[in-house]
């Protein structure tokens, strides 16, 4: 089978293409608007809608990338592949390496070290462009859910770009090979929009909104604006109209979509439409041919590179206030200026990155570079280990100052119950109960306890291990994220809420057909459940939040299974370890009144009562009588703002035990092992 492209010379100059009908003032107008959308929306000075600007960016990058090929096709009978890819390379990569470069570096200096690792693992994505994959996998990991997004969170929409700019000459090729016409160009391209497209449309899970997949057909949709067979009307009155429609329809969408709109979605499709329309028919819409706008799409692509490491970095400390982003937007037009003019324009008539070969092995070299980069940031020394932390073994106290840290904040997400490490928790949209089992009977004899709820229940699996080893308990896990223990139906999608009663509905059938000597649950201090279809809120939601636990609860005692839960856990500020890596002088700071902690607390207390089972309540070895520190005796409390860490967990097994002895029934106490 012959190559798609002739043998190429040694030196090749990276084959230039006439460009008469591919620099459009208008798309470059588009470019602006673009994003200033994104801008705007990101630093809190534009509509909540702002995101769109991404898609529309999507549906230019497919037209003039499609157009490009095509015309290559027209003009030389071929496709040049390195050609192609070297133009890319050479375009992309220097601007977008000396952000990853900077980023990387302003993470160091000014992030917490809690944050080095992810930054600088979203780094080594960013610059092999597959963030958009990291990200897609973060999406659906309850472990990520609530964190803060990173200030490389961007280059998931390069990198889906990047994506296509790989495949989508290759399938060009073969389509061409098949037959040179545009309708059978048109026909491949719509088969790979309407294809992507109801991926996207029945897609159902987050991750979605980054994977390539399900944005393709976006890019799709500018490459069939460029295969339009050149005898369409792009001129005259209709075209006027179709340019000014085009225009209208992308300020109603402004309006329309919301940052809770599914997207990409049927809305999603308006935006695609608008975009179609101001790529071919956007001349006559003249307010986008003018200036500032075609100056600003002339620095759209650093523009984009730099302002969202600037919206990070602004907003560590606090939420951003319109006065951060008043500074950030000149900030970033600066620095996307500096960019163009000082390394964009002039590389791109530099000499010696003239041919594809060179241009290629400078865009490989500057991604090692990058990644580098990123590899050197997740290695970057952090807070030492203490010698001998003490956690909960002393009175909570506020401590104020710390010089190590168990576990340090860089390492505070990582610090997480086995169960993780052996896939034991069942996910998000799942139904099948995943156990983990610790056996630690003698001879395989003494009892059974199992541990059943959410992931507020898997946290507290350190401290049960160790009760459970030193009393020879066989004890089991059965948790699932984001699902307590309940008969209630929790506000989510269908999709989850159904696995979430179907998994309590299988946990309890095993608990029935096995009765353990003791089931321990605890779960989130207070979900949004459902009733009827409609979301409960106030006073009804927290009665529902009762009545369900409460069922459950009653459902074992009836079958004589005894049951104790373990009461909320406080829930405190975001972020409790970037906070103490950036105040580990005054710990303090990071500390969160016992009262807002607490507030949501007692839906498990008021349903214990209920059902007339024990509760045991581990706040007062947690918090202090007013605040809930991030540390004490050297141990970070906290993973996140929700969940203790393993190691603090561990330390407070004496205190389950003790609570165990003083909740359960004598025969119980004896029949564990429990000692008085």
């Amino acid at each position: 089978m012959p190559a798609p492209t002739a043998p190429y010379p040694a030196r090749a100059s990276i084959r230039p293409i006439r460009r008469e009908s591919l620099h459009r003032p208008h798309i470059q107008g588009l470019r602006g608007v673009a994003v200033l959308l994104v801008l705007l929306y990101h630093t809190g000075l534009g509509p909540d809608s702002g995101f769109i600007g991404v898609d529309v960016f999507f549906v230019i990058s497919g037209f003039l990338i499609t157009g490009l090929l095509l015309r290559e096709h027209e003009q030389t009978g071929r496709i040049s592949l390195l050609s192609f890819w070297a133009r890319r390379a050479r375009r992309l990569l220097p601007a977008g390496s000396l952000v990853l470069v900077a980023t990387c570096a302003l993470t160091w200096a000014l992030l917490p070290a809690s944050q080095w690792r992810t930054v600088g693992l979203d780094a080594v994505a960013a610059a092999g462009y597959v963030l958009n994959w990291r990200l897609a996998g973060q999406a659906v990991d309850y472990l990520h859910q609530g964190m803060a997004p990173g200030p490389l969170q961007h280059f998931w929409s390069l990198s889906v770009e990047e994506q296509f700019y790989l495949f989508w000459p290759l399938l060009l090729l073969v389509l061409l090979k098949l037959r040179s016409r545009a309708a059978v160009i048109v026909t491949g391209i719509a088969v790979v929009l309407l294809g992507s497209l109801a991926l996207a449309l029945t897609s159902t899970g987050s991750q979605s909104y980054f994977t390539t997949q399900h944005r393709v057909w976006e890019l799709a949709a500018g490459a069939l604006c460029a295969a339009v067979p050149p005898g369409q009307p792009r001129s005259g009155r209709a075209s006027a109209g179709l340019g000014w429609i085009g225009l209208g329809l992308l300020c109603l969408t402004l309006v329309l979509v919301t940052p809770d709109t599914k997207w990409p979605g049927p809305q999603t499709i308006l935006v695609i439409v608008a975009s179609m329309l101001l790529v071919s028919f956007g001349a006559s819409a003249f307010i986008l041919a003018r200036r500032p706008l075609t100056w600003v799409g002339d620095i759209s692509y650093p523009l984009y590179l730099w302002h969202w490491p600037l919206v990070v970095l602004a907003s560590r400390d606090a939420p951003l206030s319109t006065r951060d982003g008043l500074a950030i937007v000149p900030i970033s037009i600066a620095l996307a200026f500096l960019t163009s003019y000082l390394l964009e324009n002039p590389l791109r008539r530099l000499r010696i990155v003239s041919t594809a070969r060179v241009s290629i092995a400078l865009g490989l070299s500057l991604m090692l570079v990058s990644g580098a980069a990123g590899i050197a940031l997740t290695q970057a020394p952090s807070l030492g280990a203490p010698v001998n932390p003490v956690g909960a073994g002393r009175p909570v106290e506020v401590q104020k100052s710390a010089s190590t840290l168990a576990p340090s904040p860089a390492n505070a997400l990582q610090d997480l119950p086995d169960l993780y490490a052996r896939d034991c928790q069942t996910g998000l949209t799942e139904a099948t109960v995943h156990p983990c089992e610790y056996d630690y009977r003698a001879a395989r004899k003494g009892p059974s306890v199992v541990a059943v709820g959410d992931s507020r229940m898997a946290q507290w699996l350190p401290a049960l291990q160790e009760v459970a080893r030193e009393r020879h308990w066989h004890l089991t896990s059965m948790t699932k994220a984001s699902c307590p223990f309940t008969d209630a139906r929790r506000a989510v999608t269908a999709q989850q809420a159904d696995s979430c009663l179907a998994w309590n509905q299988s946990v309890l059938r095993r608990l029935l057909d096995s009765p353990p000597a003791l089931v321990v649950t605890s779960d989130l201090d207070l979900y949004v459940t459902a009733r009827d279809g409609t979301p409960l809120h106030g006073k009804a939601n927290q009665n529902e939040m009762i009545r369900g636990a409460a069922s459950r609860l009653t459902q074992l005692r009836r079958a004589h299974i005894s049951v104790i839960t373990l009461q909320e856990t406080p829930t405190v500020q975001n972020n409790p370890a970037d906070c103490v890596s950036l105040h580990l002088g005054h710990l303090a700071t990071c500390s969160t009144p016992r009262d807002r902690a607490t507030r949501n607390a007692g839906v498990l207390q008021a349903a214990s009562k209920l059902s007339k089972v024990p509760s045991l309540d581990l706040t007062d070895h947690i918090c202090t009588a007013r605040q809930c520190p991030a540390v004490t005796g050297d141990v970070l409390i906290y993973r996140d703002a929700y969940h203790l860490t393993a190691t603090y967990a561990q330390t407070l097994a004496p205190f389950i035990e003790s609570g165990l002895q003083q909740l359960l029934t004598p025969k119980l106490v004896s029949e564990l092992s429990l000692s008085r």
